[in-house]
Formats: C-alpha cells, structure tokens, sequence
C-alpha cells in the first residue's frame, strides 16, 4: 500500500476497543506477565482496585494498532513509546487510544507523537511520547 499523504502536525487518529477477561488471559500467556492482580479474582477482589485490571502494557499496545495499521501505516517502525499508567483498565470497559502528530522532522523522516488513552468519561488511563519512523514513500 502506498502512501501519499504529507505528515500534518496536530493530525488525530484515534480508536476504541474493550479488553476482555478471555484477552488479558491470553495477554498474560503470551507476555509471562501472570501476575494475580491480572488473573486471579480473589486475589484482586482484595487489591487496591477490588477487581481484576489489564496489564498496563496491553493497554498501551493500542498505540502500536495505530501506527502500524492507521497511521503513518504499513513500514512504519517503532522507535521509542514512553508511558505513565494513571488509572487501572478495568474488563469491558470501552478505551479509546489517541494519538497526535506534535514534530516531524523529513530529513530523518521521524514523527514525535503525544499519546493517550482514556475511559468513555474522558479521564486519562495512559498517557506518553512515541517517536516513530515514517515509511520511505511518505511525503514530506
């Protein structure tokens, strides 16, 4: 797929999911991460949360759906993604990812994304910085 359009600062791409009891189980196979606040309802029920939260990680690979599937899309690279976990994700609870273009440098081709993602209610749940690495045929 190729790619025509030039990087606009300030552009917004975003999308919503849930996260399951049945993915942060998988999620939790897949990353070894099998800690119980994740997994074990008693345990959690017991917690600071009082209930089961997704992995903090799992929350903010949202990001990585965007910039390899949305925007800037297929060839791009990862660089860097710094995250501050604010609040837990609780199990069906609807999250939206956001991400906004604030630098591009076209020289070195390099975006410098602010990231966010939040509950329905707008409260922020992770938010940070990507950096990333535009494919060769983006303009700009």
């Amino acid at each position: 797929m190729a790619h025509t359009s030039t990087p606009e600062i300030g552009k917004i791409v975003e999308y919503t999911r849930v996260f399951t009891a049945e993915e942060v189980r998988l999620f939790a196979q897949i990353s070894l991460d099998d800690n119980p606040i994740h997994l074990d309802e008693d345990y959690a029920a017991n917690s600071i949360f009082q209930q089961r939260v997704a992995h903090g990680m799992f929350t903010g690979s949202m990001f990585s759906r965007i910039f390899g599937g949305i925007y800037p899309g297929e060839g791009s690279i990862y660089l860097s993604q710094d995250l501050r976990f604010l609040k837990p994700v609780f199990f069906d609870q609807p999250i939206t990812a956001k991400v906004e273009l604030a630098a591009y440098d076209p020289e070195k081709r390099i975006g410098t994304f602010t990231t966010l993602c939040i509950q329905e209610d707008g409260k922020p749940v992770v938010k940070g910085e990507a950096r990333i690495l535009f494919p060769p045929d983006i303009q700009g």
